[in-house]
């Protein structure tokens, strides 16, 4: 348990949400009188956090503990921003500071982490908050960063009202709080910031992560985990490569461009990141541990694409028809379908997707919706918190499937990435959907971009990328921190 900031930066699938859980069990075991915050973005992530946490409290007190969110006050398992049937984080601090909590309604902004900055930076202005957690250990962290314009004085406004609502670990250093938070730098669906402890607290608290890479006793400051358990390597590295654009004609659209930050997520590099440069990335074996490449004796990643949206659909509905008769594959948590493009494109795709599938005898479920086959939850009907429901496969936007999994993960609709291919967002919504996959991955759209020839290439290059680095990128996503 670090007496202060700790900071756990990982590739997607390597385990922080799990090893966040388990911290604030721990905690909570050893300092049942502590306040503790266990904070995420997705409300699609409640039954997931919950579970994790019940599961080990439950191991670490030999079955004689379990976890109740609706009775236990001290370990609170809290979304981000906070709504009337459910307390997250904001909301909790300003009911404990006996303000009225604010609402999407209440913020111009449309996107969500930017309307919930917002609303942080105003009650930071409005009153000085009262510290009412002992510990607060933030999921997702990359979602609860903005751009500069919702700052409050020069830090994160969501990160500095966790901060402010900490009480200090010792009287003697107020600054030193406990507050903990995971982040994968590439999965950002909303922001081009990284949360680096600077950028999160400004110049002078970010001291605090910099004054030796340990704390008394040997605690880490900062954990960087290489290892991706979840997704096989060869879906891994080209989440990576597309994502990034690595093989793209006119050079990387955004990344990683320092050596070191690259062998921090598990790869080993040759060649230096100047211009003109060969640079060859590699993603050995034991970095990527699971076990279905090896197993199966298929590609476990494959592209398709076809003359219309109908046919690639029908194609989608043939292929999970078969996961469910022939594979045996459970429809709800071991098929997803995600479907990519900016909002309207999304929820039209998500839609027709759903209407195809159902007409071929193929039960759905689109997260939110309180039934099977229903194509549009509208609120009050709606559970903002359910993701998978028994029996249906759950067809969702990127956004909504953070954080969530599925062994076979179709990716539908890739033409709306690939003609708008220098957008970054786009790109990462890309990454985001197959690095949902525990087993594997199928990509699909429609017409021909020049985008599909890199696609092929990327697939083809396996766990080895050599590229010519060329030009400035959009985003750069290393880490100058140490850690």
């Amino acid at each position: 348990i670090p007496p202060g900031f700790q900071r756990l930066r990982g590739i997607a699938g390597s385990g922080k949400t799990v090893l966040l859980c388990q911290k604030a069990a721990h905690m909570h075991l050893k300092h049942p009188d502590w306040t503790i915050g266990l904070v995420f973005f997705s409300r699609t992530l409640y039954e997931l956090m919950i579970g994790l946490v019940d599961r080990w409290l439950r191991r670490f007190s030999n079955g004689d503990i379990q976890y109740d969110h609706k009775t236990n006050h001290k370990l609170r398992v809290l979304h981000a921003w906070g709504a009337k049937d459910q307390p997250g984080l904001y909301s909790t601090i300003c009911q404990l500071n006996g303000a009225r909590p604010k609402s999407a309604g209440d913020t111009r902004e449309r996107q969500p982490n930017r309307g919930l900055a917002e609303l942080c930076k105003r009650l930071s202005e409005e009153i000085n908050i009262e510290p009412c957690f002992d510990a607060i250990l933030i999921d997702e962290g990359q979602d609860l960063v903005t751009e500069d314009d919702l700052k409050y004085q020069g830090k994160q406004a969501i990160y500095w009202l966790a901060y402010q609502a900490l009480r200090p670990v010792d009287p003697e250093q107020p600054e030193q709080r406990r507050l903990i938070w995971a982040y994968d730098e590439a999965q950002s669906l909303d922001t081009l910031k990284i949360p680096t402890t600077k950028e999160l607290f400004g110049e002078n608290l970010s001291r605090l992560l910099s004054q030796g890479p340990q704390y008394p006793g040997g605690i880490k400051k900062s954990e960087v985990m290489r290892r991706c358990y979840r997704t096989p390597g060869s879906i891994l590295t080209a989440a990576h490569g597309l994502g990034m654009g690595l093989l793209r004609p006119e050079g990387m659209l955004t990344g990683i461009t320092r050596k070191e930050d690259w062998e921090k997520i598990g790869y080993e590099v040759k060649g230096n990141f100047i211009p003109g440069q060969k640079i060859t990335i590699h993603r050995p074996k034991e970095n990527s541990p699971n076990p279905v490449p090896e197993l199966w004796s298929a590609p476990v990643l494959d592209f398709e694409t076809y003359g219309s949206r109908q046919e690639e659909i029908s194609a989608l509905a043939d292929k999970i028809m078969h996961n469910l008769v022939d594979d045996d594959l459970k429809a709800s948590t071991e098929i997803l379908v995600l479907v990519l493009g900016s909002s309207s494109e999304a929820i039209e795709l998500e839609n027709h997707v759903a209407v195809v599938l159902m007409e071929q005898d193929i039960d759905i479920y689109i997260p939110t919706a309180l039934e099977l086959n229903e194509l549009k939850p509208q609120w009050p009907h709606i559970d903002r918190d359910r993701f998978w429901k028994d029996g249906g496969v759950t067809i969702s936007r990127v956004p909504r499937a953070k954080g969530n999994e599925a062994d076979m993960v179709y990716v539908v609709g890739v033409d709306n990435v690939a003609r708008n291919e220098s957008d970054v967002s786009l790109r990462n919504q890309l990454f985001v959907a197959l690095t949902r996959a525990r087993g594997w991955a199928s990509v699909s759209g429609v017409g021909d971009y020049p985008m599909y020839s890199e696609m092929h290439q990327v697939i083809e290059s396996g766990d080895t990328f050599t590229f010519t680095y060329k030009r400035p990128l959009k985003r750069d996503i290393g880490d100058l921190e140490e850690g």
